[in-house]
């Protein structure tokens, strides 16, 4: 009589655990991927911090921030490019780089 259920339990768990695994692999969700609103991309330039415009080669600004410094992650995160919706969330960033 049990086994019916325990049947439609695991059914319920492996539907549940495939979509959990889809949701945290769906493309939007990538670490790196720049937001078509973004104004401003942070990067490493030449081992320090800086802010450019998306599409453009050349930095608005270059910060005193040593990118060796930072924690791998991060790093690794500048090196992608970090997208910037607005000047808020850049001077979030740069205090949390240590600016």
């Amino acid at each position: 009589m049990a086994k019916p259920w325990f049947y439609v339990l695991a059914l319920l768990c492996a539907v549940s655990l495939a979509f959990s695994l889809f949701w945290l692999a769906r493309p939007d969700s990538a670490p790196g991927a720049a937001s078509s609103a973004a104004q401003y991309l942070l990067k490493d330039h030449g081992g320090r911090l800086a802010l450019y415009r998306p599409g453009e080669t050349q930095p608005l600004e270059i910060y005193e921030i040593y990118t060796h410094l930072l924690p791998r992650q991060d790093v690794e995160s500048l090196v992608a490019g970090i997208p910037i919706q607005s000047e808020e969330q850049l001077d979030r960033l740069l205090e949390d780089f240590g600016a």
